[in-house]
């Protein structure tokens, strides 16, 4: 052996050496980093339970939604949503009434788990949004702490179901606690507590399938000890990691990661006892096969697993949670599995090989001469290998091309969980997706809490519900869902017309009035004329009266002058009578008297007549002047009712023609009320007087924010919101937002829209975007690797183009499978994530088998198509049993509940055995034997670079023949013809 062979084996002898010089050494430290690692670590589904991070990135347009809604309202940032849901066999009353109060007071007491809750029953103007039709249901929406799919997510889910739960409810109740952020956080816990028993199963999977290959207690051993080993070092290290923050951990890349260690090392333990066992087979000693073995295998075993490494460590530039977190977590675990396999196997099988633990259990391998009597036909007519295997793998990649991807979340959990049961409940009372609206924000500069600023909200709440698929819009102008019936213009004209009605009916009363006032008027016309006469009558009376006392003033004057004279003339006598003071006594004096007193007594008489008479005159003189000016006002009194007279019958005529107008209004209007009721349509108006309600203040509170100058509107509709319909209608949405904002009062608001249509729709672009970045990257890294071990590019780009076909081939198969018989669309991670482990495996086995292809052409300076025929004798067994326990480890994923999983196993299995079956065993060697010389064409440096590698001491044969040395595999020829 020359020293450049020397040199190129010099880095995996080395490492042979110390591990088989060092076993027991190598074996107790990787016993005692288990160990330790375990006992110091905490478990890796704990670390993904505390540091598991969201389901999409924090900067994606929903989240940064999500976060301006919660700075407008002051309701939480976070985008986990769940609800509350009360189910009855009757309809809800007051027991359940309070009921629901209390756990509604628990859950806002909760400062740890809910940032918000969002209680519509006890609003009567909001309550139909979320109390059934039937009365029997209700639901309320809960907004818990963390990001969707994180940890605190998941962690407020549980604790505030069991919160919920709980209570005893009234009977006949059902609690249900579901919802968006519920239904991830089932998933990942479902995930979590199966991953134990698909763990286990798959162990025992590989462990029965071990013992039925190598028919012995022992050999399985090795491969399974490697792996326990593995396992129990890379779980701790993903912890570690995780657990600073140094790689993203989730529950998911902790269950892949356990498949991936299981099928990878177990792989690379069989490629090792395979070569192995060929060397003992062709009589080499313990020692020396060992040596060959650990030389020929560890290349490929430290290619394999930097290539499947190297490729899922292309995950972490994915942009969904999902995809980002099972990158470097398995790309730890094969790298550890890779590093467990280059050490501490040959160190097991060092000590069990030494004791002829490990020998096979024939001496003439019966396998190894089928593959070969495989690879002669392969060699000899490549032409029909590849029509038949090309055929094959087209019809299985020819339902690739109806390949739709599922983004319900609902169908990746069994109908039996919680979760669902809680989404059947409400599917019962309710209309579809009541739990899954779209929520638009607007942000205006200025208060929206007007008339004007309703009538705005209205006109986009009208335009969103234009929208087909669209069943009911609450906003801040239809609380409910539907337009106030007091709030539509042609309500309220139904109601002007009943007030007109009412008032004509009123009108009507007061026009009989009318007509008996009418009637009483003319009555006192007639006695105001009769007045009138009278009153003429009288003035004529009281001139006669005047003349009369006139005269009888004149005759007083003259008595009462002639008295005086009389009285003038009888002095003397007067003072007679009063000189003589006994003048009563006197007789004569007596006798004067009697004539003295009465001429006094008639001049006295006379004067008060007089007086008395000037009275009577000034008296009738008033009595004529009050006369003449009542005599005037009866005139105008007169004049008066004559006008008022004209105005009733005017007023009555009037009337007559007012009554058939306010009639055909009142029809007019109530029948525009009937027209429009129930429509949606007729127009919209609420009075400032209504922002005095204090129902409609509850409800501008759920709509607007505290300031006035956002308000929100949730968009409810059919179709699957978790899928293509969800984010078409978010597209939809923006649209008529677009269109109803570009003039009045909205013009130049900010307009947002969040959702769970939204998200999907989000989750759509990101997933496609990863995956065309995981393809290009992964596959140039793969095709890089390859290039670098094989030194041809025409033998990598066949390695690699065979891996993309194999990968096409699977997505198909299980697209038929899946979407078409059994119905449920491939669940978005499973391309992604089959493309990743596909390639990455696939091109190992492809690799084994193209290194021993070369190895055989090179070394041992056979003929391509001896070449091809020693390789397979070499690797067939040897592949497809690690390609067959590869594939069931992942197809062991099966037997889990959640959909997303047993689709990825079932795709990674599929594609596995597609691979090892058909690629590996017939397109690949059929290529290569077409391809003839070309297939190990390469340029220049890498001739030079091969040529340096390989050249070597082997001892050509004749054309058509060589021999293997002793170190280098079987001894014998093989004859190609």
């Amino acid at each position: 052996m020359n020293v450049a062979l020397k040199r190129s084996g010099s880095v995996w002898n080395a490492i042979a050496a110390f591990c088989s010089k060092h076993a027991a050494l190598v074996i107790v430290f990787w016993v005692l980093l288990a160990g330790a690692s375990n006992l110091l670590v905490p478990q890796i589904e704990s670390v993904a339970r505390a540091h598991g991070r969201g389901f999409l990135p924090s900067d994606a347009a929903v989240n940064l939604a999500g976060r301006e809604m919660a700075d407008q309202f002051h309701d939480g940032a976070s985008n986990n949503l769940a609800y509350l849901v009360l189910e009855g066999d009757h309809p809800l009353g007051s027991a359940e009434r309070a009921f629901h109060d209390e756990l509604v007071a628990k859950l806002r007491a909760d400062v740890n788990y809910v940032d918000s809750v969002l209680d519509l029953w006890p609003d009567p103007l909001t309550a139909s949004a979320v109390v059934s039709t039937d009365g029997k249901a209700v639901y309320t929406m809960v907004r818990l702490r963390g990001e969707l799919g994180d940890g605190a997510a998941v962690h407020a889910v549980q604790a505030v179901r069991e919160m919920v739960l709980s209570p005893r409810p009234p009977p006949g109740v059902q609690v249900y606690l579901t919802g968006p952020g519920a239904t991830i956080a089932d998933q990942i816990t479902s995930v979590d507590h199966q991953m134990l028993m698909i763990t286990g199963l798959t162990t025992v999977l590989i462990a029965t399938l071990l013992f039925l290959v190598y028919r012995s207690p022992v050999t399985p051993a090795v491969p399974l000890l490697t792996v326990g080993v593995a396992l129990a070092v890379a779980r701790p290290l993903v912890a570690l990691l995780g657990a600073h923050d140094v790689i993203e951990v989730s529950i998911f890349s902790a269950a892949l990661l356990a498949a991936l260690v299981l099928g990878s090392a177990t792989d690379y333990g069989i490629f090792l006892l395979g070569r192995y066992h060929e060397q003992l087979r062709a009589g080499a000693a313990h020692d020396e096969a060992l040596r060959v073995a650990n030389r020929t295998i560890s290349p490929v075993i430290a290619a394999s697993g930097l290539t499947v490494a190297a490729a899922l460590s292309c995950l972490a530039f994915a942009h969904v949670g999902l995809l980002r977190s099972a990158g470097l977590p398995c790309a730890v675990g094969v790298f550890t599995g890779m590093v467990a396999s280059l050490t501490f196997l040959p160190a097991l099988l060092q000590i069990v090989g030494k004791r002829d633990l490990a020998r096979p259990r024939t001496t003439h391998n019966r396998s190894a001469r089928r593959w070969r009597a495989i690879g002669t036909i392969i060699a000899r007519w490549p032409g029909p290998v590849l029509v038949i295997s090309g055929l094959v793998l087209l019809m299985c990649a020819v339902p690739a091309a109806t390949l739709r991807l599922g983004f319900d979340e609902l169908d990746t959990l069994p109908q039996n969980t919680h979760v669902n049961r809680g989404y059947q409940a409400m599917d019962r009372h309710f209309p579809p997706n009541r739990l899954l609206p779209e929520i638009v924000l607007i942000k205006s500069a200025h208060n929206l809490r007007d008339p004007a600023g309703l009538i705005a909200v209205e006109r986009v709440s009208k335009q969103i519900m234009a929208i087909p698929g669209i069943y009911m819009v609450q906003s801040a102008s239809r609380p409910a869902g539907t337009m106030p019936e007091q709030a539509a213009l042609t309500s309220q004209a139904g109601v002007i017309a009943d007030q007109l009605d009412a008032n004509a009916a009123q009108l009507n009363g007061r026009l009989a009035s009318i007509d008996k006032f009418s009637s009483t008027l003319e009555q006192f016309s007639a006695s105001v004329a009769q007045l009138q006469r009278g009153m003429t009558v009288g003035v004529g009376g009281i001139d006669q009266l005047h003349d009369s006392v006139d005269i009888m003033r004149t005759g007083l004057d003259q008595l009462r002058g002639n008295a005086s004279q009389m009285a003038a003339e009888i002095d003397p006598l007067r003072n007679f009578t009063q000189s003589n003071p006994n003048c009563a006594g006197d007789g004569i004096c007596s006798l004067v008297l009697k004539v003295v007193e009465p001429v006094d007594a008639t001049v006295a008489a006379t004067g008060s007549m007089t007086h008395g008479m000037s009275s009577i005159d000034t008296s009738v003189r008033s009595m004529r002047s009050g006369f003449s000016g009542a005599e005037s006002s009866l005139t105008t009194m007169r004049a008066a009712l004559h006008q008022m007279n004209a105005l009733v019958a005017d007023v009555k005529g009037v009337s007559g023609q007012i009554q058939p107008m306010i009639s055909t209004l009142v029809e007019y209007l109530r029948g525009m009320r009937e027209d429009f009721q129930g429509s949606g349509e007729g127009g919209f108006y609420l009075p400032e007087r209504a922002w005095h309600d204090p129902a409609f203040q509850r409800a501008s509170e759920v709509y607007f924010a505290p300031d006035g100058k956002a308000t929100r509107i949730l968009v409810f509709g059919n179709g699957k919101m978790f899928g293509p319909d969800g984010a078409q209608r978010s597209a939809d949405i923006v649209a008529a937002l677009k269109a109803a904002t570009k003039e009045g009062t909205l013009a130049g608001s900010t307009l947002i829209n969040t959702g769970f249509g939204t998200g999907i729709g989000e989750l759509h672009a990101y997933v496609v975007e990863d995956f065309s970045l995981l393809a290009k990257v992964s596959l140039a890294l793969v095709f890089l690797i390859v290039l670098v071990m094989l030194r041809s590019p025409v033998a990598a780009v066949v390695v690699f183009g065979t891996v993309v076909v194999s990968y096409v081939s699977a997505i198909g198969i299980s697209t038929l499978i899946w979407q078409d018989l059994v119905g449920k669309d491939l669940h978005w991670p499973v391309t992604s994530i089959a493309l990743i482990a596909l390639v990455a495996v696939g091109s190992d086995y492809n690799l084994l088998m193209t290194m021993r292809m070369r190895e055989e052409v090179s070394r041992h300076g056979a003929g391509l198509r001896t070449g091809i025929i020693r390789a397979f004798g070499g690797t067939g067994g040897v592949v497809t049993v690690a390609g067959i326990v590869f594939g069931i480890t992942m197809l062991a994923m099966m037997v889990g509940d959640v959909l997303s999983i047993q689709q990825v196993g079932a795709t990674i299995g599929v594609g596995l055995l597609i691979d090892t079956l058909i690629v590996r065993a017939f397109l690949v060697p059929a290529l290569a034997s077409a391809l003839g010389q070309w297939f190990w064409w390469s340029p220049a440096p890498f001739a030079r670079a091969l040529r340096s590698r390989w050249s070597t001491t082997w001892r050509a044969r004749p054309h058509g023949t060589s021999t293997i040395p002793a170190d280098g595999g079987v001894a014998e020829t093989v004859a190609v013809t």
